[in-house]
């Protein structure tokens, strides 16, 4: 028997999902939850275990494809088992030259029951099979298109040379062929001389060796002048302009940000503080054993002033709901992190439950995650109030746009030693600046000027935390 396991809706209604890399091969043989493809949806990574056990008969879909939750991603058949295209075969080819209705009604048709099994947690949409348009052209995109100005220029150049228009597709990006045809480089004549996937790399030391000028797109460029200055020198080394397509976090952090900037009216408020005892404290819990291998970080300290200062001021850990507000009692705190896939805020859950001890585990586990890109979407729901932390960028402060149904998100910036009156004194003292931005149909800025004042008091007095 085969099964096909279809894209599952990994948490909170996502929708689609990019192949970030296969596990496993065609011929390989799986049990049940091991883990065959990493996907990135608009949140975070996610590895997905196969449902059932079997040998791996074909991959319905390529690294880099975007898919929707319900497409076909594998299939897995009984090994040993003779139903089912056989490992190494040309099944896949032939599905390809079929029509795209014969081939949805073949994807949708060759499961059986165990084509119908998702992760737990999966939604409804897991059993859907509709599926999203390809990111990359197929040949199927390429037939039945009368006129040589209307043909992919992929095809002509493939053509020109001679070679299989399904070869060249398959081995390059769309982002890839627009390079090339900026550089003048033929796809058909370098599939010749470049065996495996065509990279932006292959396509400009291609045109390099042609004696072309990959920065400005063809032509050479004229020399140095007498100041050293080079007509056209770009940046860096590369192409003069790049098409860059927005997805995964960027995606979902631009959605998120352009709703939240057109629907919620901010104010933002800063004041500057003197946390010269919070670091004395900070330092003190740096050398007791029972805070070893946790980060004992100001952001330690800043998420503790935000629980105290939200209990004095319920306003703020509030979600609008145009007719009706909802005030929350607990702290769902999100911090934001600045990850290689882009800024991501995981959320602690009932913050207000945790002693200092505890919050230090639960930001240095949340931080460890982040960083590693292993947070999950349902790890970035449900925050109440959040923070940002500018302190790591070197910068005093900011005015940050407030997540989603969140009514206030602080901002603090890097300590600095700046001198400070104290008793009518100038003395060094370690300075921060505490702000942040807030939903002004809620707040106001007398609210929010008292809760960056109870949160600086705090971080000024961290003496308070003990009541």
């Amino acid at each position: 028997m085969v099964g096909t396991f279809n894209l599952p809706d990994v948490g909170e209604g996502l929708t689609e999902a990019e192949v970030i890399s296969w596990k496993v091969t065609v011929g390989d043989v799986v049990e049940v939850n091991d883990v065959v493809v990493e996907i990135e949806t608009a949140k975070s990574l996610v590895e997905l275990p196969v449902p059932f056990a079997g040998e791996v008969r074909e991959l319905l879909a390529e690294e880099g494809e975007t898919l929707e939750v319900g497409s076909p991603l594998i299939r897995i058949a009984e090994a040993g088992s003779e139903d089912g295209p056989e490992a190494g075969s040309d099944q896949k080819s032939d599905s390809q030259e079929k029509k795209p209705a014969e081939r949805k009604q073949a994807d949708s048709g060759s499961s059986d029951s165990g084509g119908d099994k998702a992760l737990v947690g999966s939604g409804p949409k897991a059993d859907a099979a509709k599926r999203r348009p390809r990111t990359r052209p197929t040949t199927l995109d390429l037939v039945d298109v009368p006129g040589e100005a209307q043909r992919h220029p992929a095809r002509r150049d493939a053509e020109s040379q001679g070679r299989g228009v399904v070869d060249v597709l398959a081995r390059t990006t769309p982002p890839v062929r627009a390079l090339a045809r900026r550089l003048g480089v033929a796809l058909g004549e370098l599939a010749a001389a470049a065996p495996g996937r065509i990279s932006r790399e292959d396509v400009e030391r291609f045109a390099r060796d042609r004696g072309g000028d990959v920065r400005a797109g063809g032509g050479r460029a004229a020399g140095p002048d007498e100041h050293g200055f080079t007509a056209g020198q770009l940046l860096r080394e590369g192409p003069r302009e790049e098409e860059v397509e927005v997805r995964g976090v960027r995606k979902h952090t631009a959605i998120n940000v352009t709703r939240s900037a057109q629907e919620v009216p901010h104010v933002s408020v800063f004041r500057e503080t003197d946390i010269t005892r919070t670091m004395e404290l900070r330092a003190v819990l740096r050398e007791d054993s029972r805070y070893e291998g946790l980060s004992v970080s100001p952001l330690l300290f800043v998420a503790k002033a935000i629980i105290w200062a939200a209990r004095r001021n319920p306003q703020v850990n509030a979600t609008w709901h145009d007719e009706t507000y909802s005030l929350k009692n607990y702290v769902n705190l999100g911090i934001a992190a600045a990850t290689p896939r882009g800024l991501v805020v995981p959320v602690i859950e009932d913050a207000q439950a945790y002693d200092t001890r505890g919050l230090a585990a639960a930001i240095t586990a949340l931080t460890k995650r982040a960083r590693d890109g292993k947070t999950s979407p349902a790890e970035m729901q449900g925050g109440t109030v959040s923070i940002t932390n500018l302190g790591p960028l070197g910068l005093d402060g900011g005015t940050p746009i407030l997540p989603p149904g969140q009514a206030a998100i602080v901002a603090v910036g890097a300590v600095r030693r700046k001198p400070w009156v104290v008793d009518d004194q100038i003395v060094p003292r370690d300075v921060m600046t505490v702000g942040g931005s807030f939903d002004h149909r809620l707040i106001d800025g007398e609210h929010a000027g008292r809760f960056v004042a109870d949160v600086a008091r705090v971080l000024e007095q961290p003496g308070l935390l003990l009541d």
